[in-house]
This record gives C-alpha cells, sequence and structure tokens, in this order.
C-alpha cells in the first residue's frame, strides 16, 4: 500500500522527491550564484577601477561604492544561476538515470517538472525584489557616496599654489585665504573659440548637482580674450563670475538622477507623466498643422475673390503671392513636426528591463529541465557548460533588444521581452521532439 502512490499516471510527488530535487537544484544554484556573482562583481570592480584610482578615494569610500553596486551584480546573476542550476540538476538526474528509475516508479518527467518551475519562479521573485528594492536604494546611496568623493577629489586638486589641466583648461592656483583660493588664473585652449584668460582675486569650488562638472565662483573678474578674426583683444571686467567646465564624464546610471534609480512603481509614474506631455506636444503639433492649413487656404480664397486686388494691381498681387508663399512654408514646417521624448523611450525601456530580466530565471527553468534530458555524458559539467553558452546568447540577446529599443522604433517592451518569448519557444519545441521520440537532443 505504501508504493500505491508511487504508481500510476498520476502527477503527484511524494515530499521526500520533492525535497531531493529542491536540495540537488538548490545545492546547483548555489553553486552556479557564487561563479556569476564573482564574475559580474569582478567587471563591476573594473569598471569602478579607474574612475576610483584616478579620484585616490580613501579605502571606506571604496568598499561603500562596491556595496552599493551589490544588488545590480545580484540582480543579474539570480537569472542565469537559475539556468546553471536547473541545467546541472536536470543533466545530473538524466546522466545516473535517476529520471528513469523516477519513472518506473510511476513519476513522470512531466510531474518532475514542477519543482523546476517553482524554483523557477522563486528565483524570479528574488531577483525582481534586488531589482526593484534594493537596486534603486543602490544606486541613490552609491551616487550619494560617489558625490561626496568627487567633491573630495575636486577640492584636493585646486589646491594653493598649483597648475592644473582640465581637458582646453588650465587652472593656476595662489596663496590660500580662508576657505578661498585667491590669485586664480584660466587659461581657455580651445581651437574652436577664441582664447581667452581670466583672473580673479579669489575663488572657490563647488560640484553641479549632476556630478559631472566644476564651477569655480570667482569675484574680481578681469578677463582679456583674443579676436583672431579682428586680430585685436577685448578686456572686460566684473565684480562676480561663475564658471563651469566639464570634469571626467559621470558613470552612466549612478551620477546622473534617472530612471535606474527608480523602482517599477516610481517609473510606471514617470511614464505616465511623460506620455501625457508627449501628447500634449503632439496635440499642439495637430492644432499648428490645421491652423497652417486654414491659413493658407483662406489666402487661396482671398487672392481669388477679393475685389480690391483688382485695384491695386500688380502690387496687390505681389502681395498676395508673399502672403501665399510664407503660409505655404508655414504649412511645411508645421507638417514636418514630430515631436518625440528620448527620455520616455529611456523610461520605458528600463520599466521592460524590471521585469523580463527577473522573469528570465522562470523561462530559463522551463527550458533547462528537457535540455537537460538530452544530455547523455558528464551530467553537472555538461549541464554548467550548456548554460554557459546560453548565457552568453540570452546577454548578447539582450544587449541587442536593449540598443534596439533606444536607437530605433522597436517598441522596448518587445525589445527588451524577445530574447524570453526566444528562451519559452525553444522550451516549447524540445517538449515536442521529446513527446515524438526524439530523447536524444544533443
Amino acid at each position: 500500500m505504501a508504493s500505491a502512490k508511487f504508481t500510476g499516471d498520476s502527477h503527484g510527488i511524494p515530499r521526500t522527491v520533492l525535497r531531493y530535487i529542491a536540495g540537488e537544484f538548490l545545492l546547483s544554484l548555489g553553486i552556479s550564484f557564487l561563479f556569476f556573482f564573482v564574475v559580474f562583481f569582478v567587471n563591476q570592480i573594473l569598471l569602478l577601477a579607474e574612475d576610483i584610482l584616478a579620484k585616490n578615494a580613501p579605502l571606506a569610500q571604496t568598499l561603500l561604492l562596491l556595496l552599493y553596486s551589490l544588488p545590480s551584480v545580484v540582480a543579474i546573476a539570480f537569472p542565469f544561476s537559475a539556468l546553471a542550476g536547473a541545467l546541472m540538476t536536470s543533466a545530473r538526474m538524466n546522466t545516473d538515470n535517476e529520471i528513469l528509475a523516477f519513472s518506473s516508479l510511476g513519476i513522470s518527467p512531466k510531474a518532475l517538472y514542477a519543482p523546476f518551475l517553482i524554483l523557477g519562479l522563486a528565483v524570479s521573485f528574488l531577483s525582481f525584489a534586488a531589482n526593484d528594492y534594493f537596486l534603486p536604494r543602490g544606486a541613490r546611496s552609491f551616487k550619494k557616496v560617489y558625490a561626496d568623493l568627487v567633491q573630495a577629489s575636486a577640492s584636493i586638486e585646486l589646491a594653493p599654489y598649483s597648475i592644473k589641466r582640465y581637458k582646453d583648461l588650465v587652472v593656476v592656483t595662489g596663496g590660500k585665504k580662508g576657505e578661498e583660493i585667491g590669485n586664480i588664473l584660466l587659461f581657455e585652449e580651445s581651437k574652436d573659440s577664441d582664447q581667452a584668460f581670466i583672473s580673479a582675486a579669489e575663488a572657490s569650488l563647488s560640484i553641479d548637482d549632476e556630478n559631472s562638472g566644476a564651477i569655480i565662483a570667482m569675484s574680481d573678474i578681469l578677463e582679456h580674450r583674443i579676436k583672431d578674426n579682428e586680430k585685436g583683444f577685448i578686456v572686460s571686467q566684473a565684480e562676480s563670475l561663475l564658471y563651469r567646465f566639464t570634469l571626467k564624464e559621470p558613470m552612466v546610471g549612478y551620477t546622473s538622477s534617472g530612471p535606474y534609480e527608480m523602482s517599477a512603481r516610481e517609473l510606471s509614474i514617470a511614464i505616465d507623466r511623460k506620455r501625457e506631455n508627449l501628447q500634449r506636444r503632439i496635440d499642439d503639433a495637430q492644432r499648428q498643422l490645421s491652423s497652417a492649413r486654414s491659413e493658407l487656404l483662406s489666402q487661396y480664397s482671398n487672392a481669388s475673390s477679393a475685389p480690391e486686388l483688382i485695384t491695386q494691381g500688380e502690387a496687390g498681387e505681389k502681395a498676395s503671392e508673399l502672403a501665399i508663399v510664407r503660409s505655404m512654408a508655414s504649412l511645411e514646417q508645421a507638417s514636418t513636426l514630430r515631436p518625440s521624448d528620448r527620455s520616455l523611450q529611456l523610461y520605458e525601456l528600463e520599466y521592460s528591463k524590471k521585469f523580463a530580466i527577473p522573469a528570465a530565471g522562470f523561462f530559463f527553468s522551463l527550458l533547462a529541465f528537457p535540455l537537460g534530458l538530452g544530455t547523455k555524458r558528464s551530467g553537472r559539467t555538461a549541464g554548467f557548460g550548456i548554460a554557459l553558452i546560453l548565457s552568453t546568447l540570452y546577454w548578447g540577446l539582450l544587449f541587442a533588444g536593449q540598443t534596439l529599443g533606444l536607437r530605433s522604433q522597436v517598441s522596448p517592451s518587445i525589445a527588451m521581452w524577445a530574447p524570453n518569448a526566444l528562451v519559452l519557444c525553444t522550451a516549447v519545441l524540445l517538449w515536442l521532439l521529446r513527446k515524438r521520440g526524439k530523447r536524444r537532443i544533443l
């Protein structure tokens, strides 16, 4: 009687089998997660290294920056770990003939499919939590620490009695006057504009809100600008001046406010607001077009029916023609207006990523189990190798989708969900091939 629940075509699975599969899956998932975590974390370190080392960041700030960048690493590592974990588990079970043993006990591969899907769904929820809750908070904290780092770095570089070059700008500083720098000289060396130098009695430094530029507030200004075309120069005086120059390019996604540091709910609100603004612009463009068309029709009507043109002669005809030409130009200009909002596309793309990347963990589980049943050798090793290949392909598709979503008219939702749709279609195809008796997929 005890073995009755193992027989027949029932889709029920004994708890011991569920615990066994879950244990195998979680073990493989943990190993895979460590691998992908290290890979993406090292990549993050390399991205930060040059920028942090250039600013001589203290160890404490460096560790904080790495800590706040962890949510992005975890969010992307989870889905690929689900793929590798499911593939390693199913491949090992198939290689050790455990799938066959379960089938002999009345537990079909379709029934064994359920634990993989449940665990894959759990991984997707964890990835979404990291992507939607921890990542925005980590990005905002990263931004704050990075801003402090840029502020400290810039104030050190603007030291007394120093000469510093920032692209086309050379800054020469004098002695320190309390909290400010005195006797500062700024030399502009741009080839596209007039050469100039600016002197000031006192100056102080601050960083703009985007953390990408420095602002030097100066007082008692004297500017000497050389005019190349006129072979002369201009001398100007001012009581105060704010001079802004660009620092090193900001780190995209961290140093500027944007969709990257928003949750899905915040993104949805921002997208609705941007869509409303864009729709108002489109409506305005339509009104301008209708107004220009009506004006042109009115000019044609006046030209053909106004009796005063007959008395005015040639001058009246020319005035009428000129009015028509102007109306046609206005109509042509209005017809070329195509209001668009590139930032809206960027926000929609980020919103789709919030769901598409975490959902990949579930779709990978759909694919991994039937794919693992086709392996005949090496077990976990073969599963992990296949997972690396598929992860690389998926990453390439994800990058291509993101590029299309930004640079073309392809819908951001379609661009970001297309890789998952491809994974789903492949999983369905594998099950159809297996159902037809083609068991050796690989």
